[in-house]
């Protein structure tokens, strides 16, 4: 009998994992599709040529999206409460952040997405970057239809924090740190998808319906030089800075974290321990799966 419970409770969590890739995979193509549908939608047959009646569909369906990965991720079989719980604290602290404005395109709220990212996960970082977003702009007044858009590239901001080495400090500081200088300019060169084919239509630099997909790429990428790169290196050089300056601490604190609440949301999150410490907290789950007393016992 036990062995028929232990294995239907398998194949629900292995149906469950499957659940959620698919969901994370599906919202993440979506968006993709959002950002770059200027340069593939010209090509396919029987589109508007304008796309003005595209953008409402498309943002839509992205907030459904969206809002099925936090259903699933932050419901019955998803993240655990200790996850859910720090996501919380996490998302607020992005709140908080982000509330004392802009210095032109940078942000102090891109730091807990990117170290949270790094010590958690692309999944955990999609997800944070999504919530965090959606909870500032609702804090700050920063409703629109560019909202759906930021969530993602906020995500996929984490996401790809989470796929850096984990090595030494040395490593694993210096490729954040690079990391955090690239996506300074990659966010804003993705965020101006969203509107460039409306703002920009009709100019040398704009968006044409009748142009190949090489040409409107010539076009968007003159545009964002123009419009945007000295705007976005503030962002660049302010995740840089940040990041030589807090990393080291701050990961350690959520490595440390992750051990004392037993995390699992990114894999190995134990990051570098100096030679000869001992980790306390994994040698008080040794105790208790043995049965022994832990710190607090003894």
């Amino acid at each position: 009998m036990s062995t028929v419970v232990v294995t239907a409770s398998g194949g629900l969590g292995r149906s469950r994992e499957r659940l959620r890739i698919g969901v994370l995979v599906g919202v993440n193509l979506l968006g993709l599709l959002a950002f770059v549908w200027p340069f593939v939608l010209p090509l396919a047959p029987g589109i508007d040529e304008n796309h003005k009646s595209d953008g409402p569909l498309i943002l839509v369906t992205l907030l459904i999206c969206l809002g099925a990965v936090l259903f699933v991720e932050l419901g019955r079989g998803g993240l655990g409460p200790k996850a859910v719980a720090l996501l919380g604290v996490l998302g607020a602290t992005m709140v908080a952040l982000r509330l004392p404005g802009f210095v032109a395109g940078f942000s102090a709220m891109f730091i807990v997405v990117l170290l949270a990212g790094n010590a958690f996960g692309p999944g955990f970082g999609f997800l944070l970057g999504a919530v965090g977003t959606f909870a500032s702009g609702l804090f700050i007044g920063g409703l629109g239809p560019w909202l759906p858009f930021q969530m993602v590239a906020v995500g996929w901001v984490g996401a790809g924090a989470g796929f850096l080495p984990k090595g030494s400090w040395g490593v694993r500081i210096g490729s954040l740190a690079a990391y955090g200088f690239v996506s300074g300019y990659l966010f804003g060169a993705v965020m101006n998808l969203w509107s460039w084919p409306f703002v920009a239509g009709g100019s040398a630099l704009g968006w044409s319906a009748g142009a190949d997909t090489l040409t409107n790429v010539r076009h968007y990428l003159a545009y964002y030089a123009a419009t945007s790169f000295a705007w976005d290196t503030f962002r660049a050089v302010g995740n840089l800075v940040l990041v030589l300056v807090l990393g080291r601490p701050v990961l350690g604190a959520l490595d440390r974290a992750a051990r004392r609440m037993r995390l699992d949301v990114g894999g190995d999150m134990t990051g570098p321990v100096a030679k000869g410490a001992v980790d306390v907290d994994a040698t008080e789950h040794v105790h208790e799966s043995r049965g022994l007393p832990g710190r607090e016992a003894g």
